[in-house]
């Protein structure tokens, strides 16, 4: 079983994220076609500039964080591969939904996650550590896509040495 599971974005926060996801054809194409719903702000100088970034409302960086993870998905569902399930941890209260939710699936045989972050939050840790799944099942769409993972482990890397 594929399940996606689309994270709360929080990466998208930082300026390193955000001018590495420019990188991403589909990444620029949607932040072209939504740009007229953000008034008084590039979406492109957005992704570049920190300080322009933190002007942005609650509501707004949401919407940018859901345009990013869409322009993903999209990208990622051109390979062919159609999930069984969807999981978007903005659709549950707190964590530990979400949780619940991984626990049942962690029974089944086969199981492939793959995140649309970018990257992963709490529920890389509570996979690995509590229901001890291996590293094979769970990745994120950047690292699987066969033209993007080139640049992607790079960025990666430095999420964590700086985490």
């Amino acid at each position: 079983m594929t399940v996606i599971y689309f994270t709360d974005g929080a990466l998208i926060d930082d300026l390193h994220i955000r001018k590495s996801l420019l990188r991403i054809p589909e990444i620029i194409q949607c932040l072209r076609e939504n740009q007229e719903e953000f008034l008084n702000c590039d979406l492109l100088i957005a992704m570049m500039d920190q300080a322009l970034f933190d002007q942005l409302n609650y509501h707004q960086k949401t919407r940018l964080k859901n345009i990013i993870q869409n322009a993903l998905y999209a990208r990622w569902i051109k390979q062919g591969i159609e999930p069984d399930l969807i999981v978007r941890r903005k659709d549950y209260a707190d964590f530990s939904q979400v949780a619940s939710t991984f626990a049942r699936l962690a029974t089944l045989d086969e199981l492939r996650i793959l995140t649309v972050g970018p990257g992963f939050d709490e529920l890389e840790s509570y996979l690995r550590k509590e229901l001890k799944l291996s590293s094979s099942t769970l990745n994120d769409v950047i690292s699987q896509d066969p033209k993007l993972h080139w640049f992607w482990n790079d960025v990666k890397s430095g999420i964590q040495l700086h985490s």
